[in-house]
């Protein structure tokens, strides 16, 4: 199986600057308007979002996911839409 970072994602979505609740509501939004198997990247700036709230959501709805740190306080976030 392919590693999430080696696949193009087929939406970005940029939520620096955002704070939770509405860096969950805008990834899950986003994912809503993707069918299985797309991956969408995630760029945050919001630690709790992208090391806690965004994978517990992905853990919950079966979505594989990927984390990776780019800078002291930036997060890529890769999630592949399962269902």
């Amino acid at each position: 199986m392919a590693l999430l970072k080696e696949k193009k994602p087929h939406l970005t979505i940029d939520i620096k600057g955002k704070i939770c609740p509405y860096t969950l509501i805008e990834t899950r939004d986003s994912l809503k308007g993707l069918v299985k198997g797309q991956v969408l990247e995630v760029h945050c700036d919001y630690e709790p979002a992208a090391r806690s709230t965004i994978p517990n959501f992905c853990q919950k709805k079966g979505y594989p996911i990927e984390i990776l740190q780019e800078g002291p306080n930036l997060w890529r976030v890769l999630i592949e839409k399962a269902d």
